[in-house]
């Protein structure tokens, strides 16, 4: 059985009509065990733009290992 979304009632939500639903706690059962935790939209968004942020860090230290690896290959091949 896929993961299960519940709706779970929650106290009054202080944001912005348009986008209040983001802050709406959501009750995730995870398989195979039933598992339960609460999360929301808006934390998801969060994680998400954490772990982008992380993904960029990343990838501008591999452009930095690249571009030291480049001159190591060149000094090593110099003598």
């Amino acid at each position: 059985m896929a993961d299960k979304y519940t709706k779970v009632a929650s106290p009054a939500v202080e944001s912005p009509a348009a986008d209040a639903w983001k802050d709406l706690a959501v009750e995730k059962e995870h398989q195979p065990a039933k598992v339960k935790s609460n999360l929301t939209y808006r934390q998801l968004e969060q994680h998400k733009q954490s772990q982008e942020a992380q993904k960029a860090s990343c990838e501008d230290r591999i452009a930095e290992i690249d571009a030291e690896m480049a001159k190591v290959k060149t000094a090593a091949e110099k003598e």
